[in-house]
């Protein structure tokens, strides 16, 4: 199972009101099993549905960077709750203590993993954090073509034109830029270690 646990941090945006409402709205469209809830003003907890929910997650948190970020992995007390306040385990634990650990770290993505492997650990840290890096660059023009696309459907450039009003090669060299393509085969590949991370 995976958690992430989140705390916000304040200093980094002007409107921290502003900041806490676009972070929820990316949170609502994480697939979880126990939706990201507030247990208190500076700890959000959240059970993702699988690998590809929790990295989903963090790519949202690290796109507003809002946020540090610790993703615990192992098992739960079943049956898993639905609300996260009442989720206990090694994975919740692991959660807790990699959050600790990214707020005393001063990397430009403030993401801690921990799976129990700490060479694991690092190298997802590491992806994660690449990665999380190439989402919180993009520019506005970039995210405006971004949030259209559908993973894996061909030929959505001109119809995102048309909703944008732009050319299709402008649509074209956005998604280039942004790196989208790359972004979608990364998030396979740390999938596939995080479900490793979390075999028994």
């Amino acid at each position: 199972m995976f958690v992430l646990a989140l705390s916000p941090k304040p200093r980094s945006v002007t409107d921290v009101q502003a900041a806490a409402e676009l972070l929820w709205d990316q949170l609502d469209q994480v697939h979880t099993h126990a939706p990201f809830m507030a247990l208190s003003g500076q700890l959000l907890l959240g059970v993702p549905h699988d690998a590809h929910g929790a990295i989903d997650a963090i790519m949202r948190c690290a796109r507003l960077n809002f946020c540090h970020i610790g993703l615990g992995v192992g098992t739960l007390y079943e049956p898993v709750p639905a609300q996260a306040d009442l989720v206990e385990g090694r994975a919740q634990r692991r959660a807790l203590g990699a959050l600790e650990a990214a707020t005393h770290r001063g990397e430009r993505v403030p993401i801690s993993v921990s799976c129990g492997d700490p060479d694991l650990d690092l190298e997802l840290e590491g992806l994660l954090r690449l990665l999380g890096q190439s989402v919180r660059t993009r520019s506005a023009a970039e995210w405006a073509v971004v949030d259209l696309l559908t993973p894996g459907v061909r030929g959505q450039q001109k119809a995102i034109a048309q909703v944008l009003d732009v050319t299709p090669q402008a649509v074209s060299a956005a998604i280039v830029r942004s790196g989208y393509h790359d972004e979608i085969d990364a998030r396979g590949g740390i999938a596939r270690l995080l479900e490793l991370a979390d075999q028994p």
